[in-house]
């Protein structure tokens, strides 16, 4: 069963660079969720319980504004995956690395965590997640349509030649 279009890496890269960019990208979320919490509340230990929604929201969004940014100065430089570095690798690391991260410097918080889950607050967690994805993805498109605009059409197109895969490139890109 070969591997989806879309979950192509870039041409240029080796593996371990797509692991380090991937890597990297974790790193990024974390520092900044981790200290956008600290500058804003002054100590960590608010995101202790789960039902401490807003600083998880002012983390999430500020780790999502440094990670998507991070991914899409990655995708200029042709590390990670086209497709991979505009959904796949931010929006599973923004919604997905604080959890463990948090449980592992105060344990899980488990009651809090159903309790986030269950009667009138069900839809709760879908706006919290909304609130972390919205904002980098924006500032992801951003980024992108001022790099593509900045460069021009000719060394966008050269670009695209240089770091997309052949079969990318004829799915995706010359198909237009």
């Amino acid at each position: 069963m070969n591997r989806p279009l879309g979950l192509d890496p870039f041409a240029t890269q080796s593996r371990l660079g797509h692991a380090l960019t991937v890597g990297g990208g974790i790193g990024v979320c974390l520092l900044t969720y981790f200290g956008a919490v600290a500058a804003v509340y002054g100590d960590l230990s608010v995101l202790a319980l789960e039902a401490n929604v807003e600083a998880q929201r002012v983390g999430g969004m500020a780790a999502s504004v440094a990670t998507w940014t991070y991914f899409a100065l990655a995708f200029v430089r042709g590390y990670g995956g086209p497709v991979l570095n505009t959904l796949a690798y931010p929006l599973v690391i923004v919604v997905l690395a604080p959890f463990p991260a948090r449980w592992a410097l105060y344990g899980p918080d488990v009651s809090g965590l159903i309790s986030r889950f269950v009667g009138l607050f069900v839809f709760e967690p879908i706006v919290t997640t909304a609130l972390a994805v919205v904002p980098g993805l924006s500032f992801f498109i951003v980024i992108l349509m001022a790099w593509a605009s900045l460069i021009g059409e000719e060394a966008r197109e050269q670009w695209e030649r240089h770091h997309l895969t052949p079969s990318f490139y004829e799915a995706f890109v010359d198909a237009e």
